[in-house]
């Protein structure tokens, strides 16, 4: 990884940023459009300290958040205090390189060092790249749910 750095983003990502998000959207699967995310989505999730970015030579080549975000507290999880993962994106011009793998592992870590015991999150049934991804790395299925107008696969990993 001595190429890539992960790191919080800050306020002079967010043209970066929105760029992959906007990027993403009518790609398979992907559940996105121009409302959502969008520039103040990442201003919050920089605000709270939930917004990561993996940048390889300077440019910004993947984002997540995971925080407290009190979305999911309604649905049934294994872990007793885990973080929520979301916003998880790959610009497409380095998907299928392993990218997602390498951000996943390095959320996994902080959300570890930040003290949670698990990650919990919702994937669009239609993404098969994101359950891919998920899948390999650990993360176990658990449920389904139907939200946002979006039918949803619950995902969670506990540590």
């Amino acid at each position: 990884m001595s190429n890539y750095e992960f790191q919080l983003a800050n306020h002079d990502d967010i043209p970066e940023i929105v760029s992959i998000y906007y990027s993403l959207i009518g790609t398979p699967g992907c559940t996105w459009n121009m409302d959502y995310p969008s520039k103040e989505t990442a201003e919050n999730d920089i605000n709270n300290d939930w917004l990561y970015t993996l940048k390889k030579h300077d440019k910004i080549i993947a984002v997540a958040s995971i925080g407290d975000f009190n979305e999911l507290r309604d649905l049934h999880w294994k872990p007793k205090k885990p973080c929520e993962l979301a916003r998880i994106g790959v610009n497409p011009e380095f998907q299928k390189q392993g990218i997602g793998t390498m951000l996943l592992q390095n959320i996994i870590k902080t959300a570890k060092e930040k003290g949670y015991d698990g990650i919990r999150m919702l994937v669009s049934k239609t993404n098969s790249a994101a359950l891919a991804l998920y899948d390999k790395n650990g993360f176990e299925r658990c449920g389904e749910v139907f939200r946002f107008d979006i039918d949803f696969y619950c995902y969670q990993i506990t540590f």
